[in-house]
């Protein structure tokens, strides 16, 4: 499978965002999947925020549909803000070469942080949580689909691990500070405990509107833990291409899924 992974700096105003989306995928390779990160067309206070929010039908799940046809590629777009009635919930929507909605997932875990500025980062304020993992099939490959916070509770991708995937998506807007400290450690961990695949683009840049900044440094991780490519702090693209059979190699080399303990399950 080759991916492509797109780390961008997403500004207040979703219509700008889209474009300069268009215009970054415009000149890029042929790719099997391109994945984006959480909230990929708009980042901005909570008011902003709730302004974006859309059903599953608005115009940002359009245009990624649009995009999976105009490029004939699956599409990640790793979080959107979906209105459902008076809930709005973080949620990723998958769509397929011929645009079609393939899955959704609602992201389960909030972040909640006090940053070192003193500046309170709840997501609770805005969204409610999702209630279940979602997995996803992508020509053969059963993927796990999460998002950003929920990388740091393990138990999720072990479910996905035991469902029998062998690909989990991490899209993810992380905070520079957190991201500095934990990022690539934990990313790296999903992969190596779960023997998968990761592809985990992240945002980068300053949020004009909170004065947050993202840590970019997206990645790409193999089954052995091994970084396939890394992104930096600005904009950027990552490519790799993802052989299934590196899975089946490195769980044969260390056999670890088949050696958990029936006392650990419950």
């Amino acid at each position: 499978m080759q991916v492509t992974l797109i780390q961008n700096a997403a500004g207040r105003v979703v219509a700008a965002n889209l474009a300069a989306l268009d215009a970054r995928l415009m000149n890029e390779e042929p790719a099997d999947l391109i994945v984006l990160p959480e909230v990929f067309a708009i980042r901005g206070n909570d008011g902003d925020l709730r302004e974006a929010a859309e059903p599953l039908n608005g115009r940002q799940v359009t245009w990624l549909a649009d995009t999976a046809r105009r490029h004939k590629a699956w599409v990640l777009g790793g979080s959107i803000l979906e209105r459902a009635g008076e809930r709005i919930f973080n949620t990723t929507v998958l769509v397929d070469r011929s645009g079609k909605v393939a899955a959704t997932y609602r992201k389960m875990h909030l972040f909640e942080a006090v940053l070192e500025s003193g500046v309170i980062v709840r997501e609770r304020d805005v969204y409610e949580a999702g209630d279940h993992p979602v997995m996803a099939g992508i020509e053969g490959w059963s993927c796990g689909l999460s998002i950003c916070y929920d990388v740091r509770f393990p138990e999720l991708y072990r479910v996905y691990a035991k469902r029998g995937a062998s690909l989990l998506l991490i899209p993810s807007n992380f905070t520079q500070n957190t991201g500095k400290c934990h990022w690539e450690t934990l990313v790296r961990a999903r992969a190596i405990e779960n023997q998968c695949f990761v592809v985990a683009p992240n945002q980068c840049g300053i949020n004009s509107a909170t004065g947050v900044a993202s840590y970019g440094h997206s990645l790409i991780v193999g089954p052995w833990g091994d970084v396939l490519a890394e992104g930096g702090p600005e904009e950027t693209t990552l490519r790799a291409t993802l052989d299934k059979a590196e899975v089946e190699r490195v769980r044969a080399r260390v056999p670890a899924l088949k050696h958990r303990r029936s006392m650990l399950e419950s």
